[in-house]
């Protein structure tokens, strides 16, 4: 339950990009009753960038051998659609922000 982690939650958010938002929260006494920063995916926003690299990756198979074109734009799609894979690891962020934290202090 929401309420049972947060004991507040602002509606507006401290900061937004491509694929989410970051708001701040004050957890529960029962979670520490720490104040956090919350990272909230915008909804649909996986399937719908990646559909977009399927199809920029569709079309740039089509003139992958084209000589016209100054480079590999297939390969530049594939990157790109490895690297926005990582960016929805929500999970893997917060473990190297662990590292990072646990480096730092």
């Amino acid at each position: 339950e929401f309420s049972d982690i947060f004991e507040e939650f602002d509606a507006i958010p401290l900061g937004a990009a491509s694929v989410a938002q970051v708001h701040r929260a004050k957890l529960t006494p029962k979670w520490g009753g720490k104040e956090v920063a919350v990272k909230v995916q915008r909804p649909s926003i996986e399937s719908k960038l990646m559909g977009d690299i399927a199809n920029l990756k569709a079309l740039a198979k089509t003139f992958r051998e084209a000589d016209a074109l100054p480079l590999d734009y297939y390969t530049v799609f594939c990157e790109l659609e490895k690297q926005l894979g990582d960016e929805f690891d929500f999970i893997a962020e917060a473990v190297a922000m662990d590292r990072i934290r646990e480096t730092l202090t």
